[in-house]
């Protein structure tokens, strides 16, 4: 596809919104959780320490004219309010309604799914990690017969979201 025919679908499909959707980062691993195919994880590691990786997500979420960051929930925080240890992990729940409306009118069972997670976690070798679901394993756990071209740039968007790409 050239890159005008991509702008402009990703004009009309709600997509565009300042993400690059070029793929992986220089210097940034695309890796996928163990078990992908059976829980449709897709695990990046980020070059960034935790909190340029949250701020740096959280600012792109916010700057998109088409996603809405819907919250942001700081787990280490809440395990240390009940006096628990947990290494930095923070979840982002964001989305773009026009997508996301699209897919849960073909299966209203998707909105289970939607808005779209993406946790941000420190590992205990203390390298950065960011996790997200398979748009395409999403589209098949809820039988949605959503257009290949579609998931992949949904797919790219958030791969771009989650490397900085």
């Amino acid at each position: 596809m050239r890159d005008t025919d991509r702008r402009t679908f990703l004009r009309a499909t709600g997509l565009a919104g300042g993400l690059a959707f070029t793929g992986v980062a220089a210097g940034q691993e695309t890796t996928t959780a163990e078990g992908d195919e059976e829980d449709g994880l897709v695990t990046v590691q980020s070059d960034d320490d935790f909190g340029a990786t949250v701020e740096r997500i959280r600012t792109s979420i916010e700057e998109s004219e088409n996603m809405t960051l819907v919250t942001t929930v700081d787990h280490a925080s809440n395990a240390e309010s009940v006096g628990m240890d947990l290494r930095p992990t923070t979840l982002f729940v964001f989305g773009n309604p026009q997508i996301g409306t699209r897919l849960m009118r073909r299966s209203q069972t998707a909105g289970i799914d939607l808005p779209q997670k993406m946790l941000v976690w420190e590992a205990e070798d203390g390298s950065v990690n960011v996790t997200y679901n398979d748009p395409a394993w999403v589209a098949e756990r809820h039988d949605v017969d959503a257009p290949e071209m579609l998931l992949r740039q949904v797919s790219d968007a958030l791969d771009s979201l989650a490397t900085g790409g």
